[in-house]
């Protein structure tokens, strides 16, 4: 399996902890792209190349990508367009998002049945289930 982990990495450092958990188990299934969210170092100094070489990178492994798993807790306008990709390509799209931090997420994504959205109040919740969460 190939899943794409999507997450804010400019706002979302606070979530960086549950990023590295979710792509540790995720390894667990398959391959999984993007993993630099999860990489303070990367994020603080910018190691990446130019925009549009990172836009068609990221646009690459979302294509080549069977599923894609967001962590959507912090509001992220190239998470939110990752998701649009994805599912406009016909790909799994799972989102979950921390109960404790934010009461509910975007219209968009609630109102859209093609996308599967997962509270959750402690990450274990998700990682407990994560084999049945990926193939239903």
């Amino acid at each position: 399996m190939k899943i794409y982990i999507s997450g804010s990495i400019y706002g979302g450092q606070e979530k960086i902890e549950t990023y590295k958990i979710l792509i540790e188990e995720l390894e667990k299934f398959g391959i999984v792209y993007d993993k630099q969210i999860a990489d303070p170092e990367v994020i603080d100094k910018e190691v990446f190349q130019n925009d549009e070489d990172i836009f068609l990178n990221l646009e690459s492994c979302i294509k080549k990508s069977d599923i894609l798993f967001a962590e959507i807790t912090v509001p992220s306008l190239g998470v939110g367009y990752e998701i649009g990709l994805a599912d406009s390509l016909g790909k799994k799209v799972i989102g979950i998002y921390d109960k404790t931090k934010v009461d509910k997420v975007s219209t968009m994504l609630r109102g859209n049945k093609r996308i599967k959205i997962i509270e959750y109040r402690n990450i274990k919740e998700i990682t407990d289930n994560l084999e049945e969460i990926l193939n239903n």
